[in-house]
């Protein structure tokens, strides 16, 4: 078996975790990434006999993709010919020459240059899937298909990108964000099972000539020519962009469902009403100056359709729910509880304690109550439940209004507020002082 020379970052290709079922090669450019990744399938195609499929975008030609660099390392290996006695090599794929197997070949999927959205299909019988500029495929329904196609034991799926936005599928899939700055986040890989992460950028490459490292700090530097901050930021150092800059809460942490549920805090519950914006339902728990959050709900419901949830919960007279005050007719009732005159009667026989009515208050509302719930929570600090994909969004998109001159004022924008509402509402509410008290019915 050969020594293959790796960089230290990507040494773990060569002896993955047992159960890896996806590799990530992310960052920004200059970071070796289809080098090594190149290198590795070359290495695993002929002394491992690993089967590789290479995608690659069919309007990209071959000597442009990753397929290319792959042949360049394979040539280098070759170089006295003693490879030719076992392989055949062509321009597209590589065969053994024994068993006439297909050990490497290229597919290629359909993205327009607008879209990017890719038309793709998983190949059978594969143990390796190189996808290279993974950020250009935008549909993750697409992107399942061909996962799910990849059917073989074993079979691992290899994506390289340049660091996305933050709206990219692939961001929030295995991504948790930090911010490092208004509107520009540094990509920290989830903790997930067979998920292995290998971020790089060009102060990782010795290799890389100096004029390239001058270049590329160039665009970070006021006074040079090629200053340009935000493409110093996303395509050198591999920061995503939100696109969007004046973002409010930039200090909330992502935490585990499941060690949101084992905290042993009791949960109040937080309700922004909506029959056509999402009725967004939260849960919130405290510890000192610590608060967590997750979302139950975040579908458009009326009053009734939130009775019966609140059933289906199990919530009950100890069970404290502080709703938005602008809906007073909700909050009563879903406070004062349901009669024949709101409520079917087949629906109330189904679930009683509608009839008897839940812990309902009004939020805590005032001239500079929405500023005064952004201070507070500010001063705290925050866990949003990882894997609820709807108050992230809203954590990253709520941004700060403008004013006529683009400076930005104490006021939120509208919209990306239901569950972040809720949890405020909560927050204010316990901060009055009176949080805890429970009713009978």
């Amino acid at each position: 078996m050969p020594i293959v020379k790796a960089q230290p970052e990507f040494k773990i290709l060569y002896n993955l975790p047992p159960g890896t079922h996806t590799v990530c090669c992310i960052g920004g450019r200059g970071g070796k990434k289809t080098y090594e990744v190149s290198k590795w399938a070359a290495f695993s195609s002929t002394f491992l006999k690993k089967r590789i499929v290479v995608l690659r975008d069919e309007k990209e030609l071959i000597k442009e993709s990753i397929l290319n660099e792959i042949w360049e390392r394979y040539d280098k290996a070759n170089a006295s010919g003693r490879m030719d006695a076992e392989f055949i090599k062509n321009d597209t794929e590589l065969k053994d020459r024994k068993t006439g197997k297909t050990l490497i070949y290229t597919k290629g999927f359909r993205a327009s240059n607008n879209a990017k959205a890719a038309n793709l299909k998983g190949p059978s019988d594969i143990d390796i899937a190189l996808i290279e500029e993974c950020e250009d495929i935008r549909d993750p329904e697409k992107f399942n298909t061909f996962i799910d196609g990849l059917r073989k034991e074993g079979c691992v799926i290899v994506f390289l990108l340049n660091v996305p936005d933050i709206n990219h599928f692939l961001i929030k899939r295995y991504f948790n964000l930090e911010q490092v700055e208004d509107g520009y986040y540094k990509v920290i890989p989830k903790d997930i099972p067979g998920f292995v992460c290998i971020q790089t950028g060009y102060e990782d490459n010795p290799f890389l000539p100096q004029h390239i490292v001058d270049r590329y700090n160039g665009y970070g530097d006021p006074k040079h020519h090629l200053y340009n901050r935000h493409y110093f930021l996303t395509a050198i150092k591999g920061l995503a962009s939100a696109g969007r800059k004046g973002q409010i809460h930039t200090k909330i942490k992502p935490i585990k469902l499941a060690d949101y549920m084992a905290l042993p805090f009791k949960e109040t519950y937080g309700q922004d009403f909506g029959t056509a914006a999402p009725a967004a339902l939260v849960g919130v728990k405290f510890d000192g100056n610590k608060s967590w959050c997750r979302v139950i709900n975040y579908f458009p419901m009326n009053v009734k359709s939130l009775g019966i949830l609140y059933s289906q919960l199990g919530f009950g007279p100890n069970d404290k729910i502080i709703a938005d005050y602008a809906d007073k007719k909700a909050i009563d009732t879903l406070d004062d509880g349901f009669t024949e005159e709101t409520c079917d009667a087949e629906t109330l026989k189904l679930y009683p304690q509608m009839r008897r009515g839940f812990f309902m208050e009004r939020c805590i509302k005032g001239p500079d109550s929405i500023t005064n719930t952004i201070d507070t929570m500010d001063g705290m600090e925050l866990y949003a439940v990882e894997e609820d994909e709807s108050i992230w969004n809203e954590i990253l998109m709520r941004v700060y209004n403008q004013n006529k001159a683009g400076e930005y004022t104490n006021e939120p924008a509208p919209g990306f507020d239901h569950a972040l509402d809720g949890w405020g509402y909560v927050i204010m509410d316990r901060k009055k002082g009176d949080y805890g008290i429970s009713r009978s019915n």
